[in-house]
Parts: C-alpha cells; sequence; structure tokens
C-alpha cells in the first residue's frame, strides 16, 4: 500500500502543492523549497495523528504570508494523502476487506482502489485554541459518513512511516532505547532454560574477574560495614558485578564495533560521521526487513550526509534496495547519478510559490535519454540543482563566461547560474529537461553553420517564453567577438606564422577578425581560452566584450526572477 498522492495547503512555506509519488521520489531543491516541509507534513499525518484527534501542529505550522501575519488569522492548514494500488502494488483481498469494513474504501470506474485522509488545523477563536480535524474523502474529495471511529488506526497498522532526518546520530540510534535498535535487543525468543543457562555462565565469568582482581576484595570488606549503620538483606551483602548478569542487562549494554585498517575493533561512535551515518543508515534497513506488518514508506533526508561521493554513489544503490517506498530528500549529483530521472522532483520557489517540477515519461527519445544519462545525470547530476543555465556551444565558452561574470563581480554561484555546454551533446535535449524541471535556460551561440540545425531546437522548446528570454547569436563565433575587443595579443602566440600569412584581408577590413579566427587551429582555441579567461579576470569590468556583457547580465535577470 504506497502514497500515490499528497497535497498540501498553507503549512510553513508552501501555500498550495501537489506531489504525485512512486516507489522511489527524490526530491531536490534549494534550501528553503520545502523539502523538509512535505517530509513533516507526512510524518504528521501518518505517523503522529491519534483518534483522540490530538493537536500535531504548531502555531510556526502555519503559512504566514508576510511579516506581519499571524497563526489566528493564517488559513487554515490542509494535507491530503491518498493512497491507490497499481498494477505492481495490488492490494490483496485481506486487505481490500480491512479498508473497506473500517468504511474508508474507494473504488473508481477503472476498478482501482483508493483511500484518501484529509488533515485540517485552524485557529478556534472561540476556544482561543487551534482546531484539529481528520476526515476520510470520497473520490469527490467530500467526507465520508460511514467511515468507522477506528478507521485511521485501520490505515495505520497498513502504513508504516518511518522518517530519518539529516541529523543521524549513532549514539542516539545504537542506543538501548533508540527505536531501531532496541527491538533487536529484545530476548523474548530465548527459552526459559536458555535464558538460564546463558545466565550461569554470566555469573562464573563475573565471579572469575572479581576473584582475579585483588583491589575488588578491599572494596567488598570496606563495603560491609554499611550494615552496622544501616541493615540490609542478609546473605551476602555487598557483591561487584563486573559482567551483566542478567540477559536484559547485558543485552543494553551491547554495541557494535567496526573494524580498522589496522584490525583494531572501535565502538561505532568513535568512527567518523560518514560511517556513523551510514550504519545508522543499514540499521534502519534491517529493522525494516524484521518488520513483519504494514507497508512502510521510508522518509530519508539527505542520506548522502557526510559521505564521500564515492561512497554516495554506493549508496543510491542500497537506498534503492530498502524496502517499502522511499521519499528522499537530498543535496547531492552523487546521488543523483543514480538515479533515474524519472524519480526526481524539483521544488522551486516562484512567484506563485512553491511548485514541484518533474520529467514526463515520455518527455525523452531513447536517444535524447542516452545522451542525458552520459552528459547531464551520471557526469553533473549538480546541474539539476541549477536556478538557471547558460547554455554555451563550447570550450573557450565554458572558459570565457565564468571568468567574465567574475570581471563584472558577478557571482554566478551564488545567482544560482551553471554553465552547461551542449556541443557534445543535444541543446534541444537540454532545454527540454531545463523545462521539465522548471529551470530557466538562455542560450548563446556562434552565428555560423551551427546555428541552422540548433535554432528551430531552441524554438521548439520556447515553452510560452518569448525568443528574447531563450537565446542569442550575437557574433559569428566568439573568438571573432575576443578578437575584435582587445585579445589579439593573447590569441597571436597561438597562430602559426604559415596560417598569419594565408589570409588575404589586411588588418583593419571588416572580415579580417574573422579570416583570423577561421586560420587558428582548433586546438590553440581550447588553449588561447584559458589565456584570455585569466586576462579578462586581470583586466576587470572594462575587459568584458558588451556581447558577453549583455548575455550574462540577461541570465542573471532569468535566474532571480526565476525564483523571486
Amino acid at each position: 500500500m504506497r502514497i500515490a498522492r499528497v497535497g498540501i495547503r498553507n503549512f510553513r512555506g508552501i501555500r498550495s502543492l501537489d506531489l504525485d509519488l512512486g516507489l522511489i521520489t527524490v526530491l531536490i531543491g534549494e534550501n528553503n523549497s520545502g523539502k523538509t516541509s512535505v517530509l513533516d507534513a507526512l510524518k504528521f499525518c501518518l505517523r503522529e495523528l491519534s483518534p483522540r484527534r490530538r493537536i500535531v501542529f504548531s502555531g510556526m505550522d502555519f503559512h504566514l504570508t508576510d511579516g506581519q501575519a499571524e497563526p489566528s488569522s493564517a488559513d487554515p492548514i490542509e494535507i491530503e494523502v491518498m493512497f491507490s494500488d497499481s498494477p505492481d502494488d495490488h492490494w490483496d483481498d485481506e486487505l481490500v476487506g480491512r479498508l473497506n469494513r473500517a468504511g474508508i474504501l474507494q473504488i473508481d470506474e477503472k476498478d482501482r482502489n483508493h483511500v484518501r485522509l484529509r488533515v485540517t488545523c485552524e485557529y478556534d477563536r472561540s476556544s482561543r485554541d487551534f482546531s484539529h480535524l481528520w476526515s476520510f474523502l470520497d473520490l469527490k474529495g467530500d467526507p465520508l459518513s460511514r467511515a468507522r471511529s477506528r478507521a485511521l488506526s485501520v490505515l495505520q497498522d497498513e502504513i508504516r512511516y518511518y522518517y530519518l532526518t539529516a541529523l543521524r546520530d549513532a549514539g542516539r540510534h545504537f542506543d538501548a532505547k533508540g527505536p531501531f535498535w532496541r527491538p533487536f535487543l529484545q530476548n523474548s525468543e530465548l527459552s526459559v532454560e536458555k535464558k538460564l543457562e546463558i545466565e550461569e555462565k554470566l555469573q562464573e565469568v563475573n565471579d572469575l574477574v572479581v576473584s582475579s582482581h585483588a583491589s575488588f576484595e578491599q572494596v567488598q570488606n570496606g563495603l560491609r560495614r554499611v550494615q552496622s549503620v544501616v541493615p540490609l538483606a542478609t546473605g551476602e551483602a555487598v557483591s561487584i558485578e563486573a559482567v551483566p548478569g542478567r540477559m536484559f542487562d547485558m543485552l543494553a549494554k551491547a554495541q557494535v564495533q567496526l573494524g580498522t585498517t589496522t584490525g583494531a575493533k572501535i565502538p561505532l561512535d568513535r568512527h567518523g560521521e560518514g560511517t556513523q551515518s551510514l550504519a545508522v543508515l543499514l540499521l534502519f534497513s534491517a529493522f525494516l526487513k524484521a518488520q513483519a506488518e504494514g507497508a512502510p514508506v521510508l522518509a530519508l533526508e539527505e542520506p548522502e550526509a557526510h559521505l564521500h561521493p564515492s561512497a554516495i554513489r554506493a549508496l543510491g544503490e542500497l537506498v534503492r534496495g530498502f524496502a517499502g517506498q522511499k521519499l528522499i530528500s537530498t543535496h547531492s549529483g552523487e546521488l543523483l547519478a543514480e538515479t533515474d530521472v524519472g524519480d526526481i522532483c524539483r521544488l522551486a520557489r516562484t512567484r506563485n510559490g512553491i511548485k514541484a517540477f518533474r520529467v514526463p515519461s515520455d518527455l525523452l527519445s531513447p536517444e535524447e535519454t542516452r545522451k542525458f544519462n552520459y552528459h547531464i545525470r551520471q557526469a553533473r547530476g549538480e546541474l539539476l540543482f541549477a536556478r538557471c543555465w547558460l547554455l554555451v556551444e563550447g570550450e573557450t565558452e565554458s572558459w570565457v563566461f565564468p571568468a567574465a561574470a567574475h570581471a563584472l563581480d558577478l557571482n554566478l554561484h551564488r545567482e544560482g547560474v551553471r554553465v552547461v555546454e551542449f556541443k557534445q551533446s543535444d541543446v534541444g535535449m537540454l532545454a527540454k529537461i531545463a523545462n521539465a524541471l522548471g529551470i530557466p535556460w538562455y542560450c548563446v551561440g556562434d552565428d555560423d553553420t551551427n546555428r541552422a540545425k540548433d535554432e528551430p531546437k531552441l524554438r521548439q522548446n520556447l515553452a510560452g517564453a518569448e525568443e528574447a528570454d531563450r537565446f542569442v547569436f550575437p557574433y559569428p563565433d566568439i573568438e571573432v567577438n575576443l578578437l575584435r575587443n582587445g585579445y589579439a595579443d593573447v590569441y597571436q602566440k597561438y597562430m602559426p606564422q604559415q596560417n598569419l600569412a594565408k589570409i588575404s584581408s589586411a588588418p583593419g577590413d571588416p572580415s579580417y577578425w574573422e579570416e583570423y579566427a577561421d586560420k587558428l587551429p582548433s586546438r590553440a582555441k581550447t588553449r588561447a581560452a584559458a589565456d584570455v579567461a585569466i586576462e579578462m579576470e586581470v583586466r576587470g569590468d572594462a575587459g568584458v566584450t558588451p556581447e558577453i556583457r549583455s548575455v550574462l547580465e540577461k541570465v542573471v535577470s532569468l535566474a532571480r526572477s526565476g525564483w523571486q
């Protein structure tokens, strides 16, 4: 039994958000884009919610529209969770029967089973407190009058929601009271005979340790004098327990140790943060497998925390093997490298609030999918976290535009702009992906023979935007632009004399720099680009050509307008 959809209204920073969830959903987005709020909303509804209608929300969970807004005047919180069966998540007859007897099962015209739960919270002025209500709905969204009083308990028995935050403390999770470690310490499966046998052997070991440690006898003799002041039990009044003598005491002190490269075994809480975090994840996996009842829903916040990039990629495969439905939030491009693009859901702040963006399953052709997987997902997954893409043709632009931004005192990283080279990829595919994920893009290309191939692809993917907000071809090629604007001395050392002699135009002629660029060897262009980038940063604002300046100002403007 899986969550098919969650709708969130007026909860924290989320004004209105609808999410479709699959077996695996990976949430990405900037800080404060709503990822944790989605995980918490489900936690409140599926784990914290009580049949006794206990209030699970606080005043700060309400969506406050401005600095003067207060929870008492805010719009009601509303969270709706829908469960639906599917061919790969078929509900058996016993489950259908339990849900039907609880009065919450709904069947649509395609014979698909559904359960809809809605939780609301608002301020009640009469009681001067928050009023909390949960109800089950029919397929039209109206409350079900026939839902039984135990309906919520029935649903929660079927759905187990587990939430691991990014702050995973191995010391706390592997404590005897830890919710995932404690079940493994229970000794209920031991027979009485086996328990007595173990405790007898523990007592033997304890007696051996105490008798072998001479100082213990001195302590015992000293403490026996307590009886002269306070009456104690009959028999031996003082004993020393060097080894736990009872099963539950021994198990409570059990600890996990991991080996090191030297062979030494070190307690888990003395290892690095990355190892501890990974151990908690694996403990959780073991806990899930040990659960006999209920369909688990696993919410993982930043599973990559503290891990080395190589370990993160290995973690991706590990997490996919966890039992149940997975809802994961991440800031790791390495984790996305191991994630199918259809499982990615990008949350972004827009003028209309936080919105969710996903790549439709039929968006890319097989060839486009191959190129995306090779050039973006596996090699540069971090691009999917960008606020705006600047699409550039080749290596020269990849050197020059970041340097120009630095010379103009524009911080592209702070603005969320990433430079994406498309010459070896497919500019149409990149535009499609950016549109689907809600990432504004701007393409700058050379006005050469490639324009006839690239421009139609860009026009096909405007998605309602104006051409001026999506692409520009401001110069014959970028080398010509740089040569015309004072960088000839940088290119001079890369121009072979025999090539220079083949230029028919004279310096100063309109076509001279175009011929000059045409005679530059291809390798010389890319080598010179790095030198141009260094020189441009040295020259500062005055060294940036008008065309490059215009492109950078445009892309920064798009980045800012895309999220404010």
